[in-house]
């Protein structure tokens, strides 16, 4: 079998191919990748990197020659139009080079009625993988927990969490859970073909993550939630993106983010790691190191 996983350099790609490399030989992965400079660490582990634009269904194509389980991680391109062309490319190169696997990482933005700006594509790759001729499973997941750490100290010199959730719930999974389960998904063919939602083990009210944002800063941190516009204007970096990432709290206070699953226990054998644990452990490593501040919130 050979492994294929696209934007294999990014946040979650490249920790999906660390965990990948426990599990299968570097003769047996394919990495396709905008810029194979970013890939030349895992080139030099003996991983074939490919190069390919997601605008290019010919590029596409030659990228996903002879693989059997393509692992498709979709770019973060807005609006949503943009990435549905990338999507759909992507399809048509799949079906064309006769994957045997298509195995989809999206998100718990999917339903009908999520006003998060970027739900449309979600949407539209469930129909498109069921309406294709290619097997697929489709994998969503809840907020990512790795941002938090590092917007901790802001939230410590405000005293605030500001998120305009008003009293419903998000649940979170750190990327590590993530690559540990999708790559287990990918291996084991009693998990193809179906649909997988990867949470931790509970969702979080804004008070709940105020008191645990506390505990671990040792600031008072309290839910002083802004307004979606207040919200919008405040995180407005890149320029245009605060009303994307407001739509996505406008999502979680009409409770669309709150799912919680046993699916990565099934998975893996053992559940998630809990957030405060998390954020505990990577909050001290973050303050014993340069801290930079991020550009993205949740």
């Amino acid at each position: 079998m050979r492994y294929n996983i696209t934007a294999a350099t990014g946040n979650l790609g490249s920790k999906i191919v660390e965990e990948a490399l426990k599990h299968i030989a570097p003769e047996k992965l394919i990495l396709t990748v905008r810029n194979p400079h970013k890939a030349a660490q895992f080139q030099q582990q003996g991983i074939q990197i490919r190069q390919a634009n997601y605008r290019s269904e010919q590029e596409l194509a030659s990228a996903f020659k002879d693989t059997d389980v393509l692992i498709y991680i979709p770019s973060l391109t807005f609006p949503s139009v943009s990435r549905i062309m990338e999507f759909e490319n992507a399809m048509i190169a799949a079906e064309k080079m006769n994957v045997k696997q298509f195995l989809f990482i999206g998100f718990m933005a999917d339903q009908g009625n999520n006003p998060f700006k970027m739900s449309p594509f979600f949407g539209y790759v469930q129909r498109r993988l069921a309406s294709g001729t290619v097997p697929y499973t489709y994998i969503c997941n809840g907020m990512y927990s790795d941002p938090l750490p590092p917007y901790l100290p802001e939230l410590a010199r405000r005293g605030k969490i500001l998120y305009p959730v008003a009293d419903e719930r998000i649940s979170f999974i750190s990327r590590k859970d993530l690559s540990t389960a999708i790559v287990q998904i990918a291996l084991r063919e009693d998990l193809h073909n179906q649909e997988h939602t990867l949470t931790g083990t509970k969702a979080w009210s804004m008070e709940e993550l105020a008191q645990l944002f506390t505990q671990i800063s040792g600031s008072p941190i309290v839910y002083a939630p802004l307004s979606n516009d207040e919200f919008a204007s405040t995180y407005d970096e890149p320029k245009g993106f605060g009303s994307v990432l407001a739509s996505l709290y406008q999502a979680a206070a009409k409770g669309l983010m709150s799912e919680v699953t046993d699916d990565f226990e099934r998975i893996t054998g053992k559940p998630a790691e809990n957030l405060d644990s998390y954020v505990g452990r990577e909050y001290r490593k973050l303050m014993g190191s340069h801290f930079k501040r991020p550009n993205s919130r949740i």
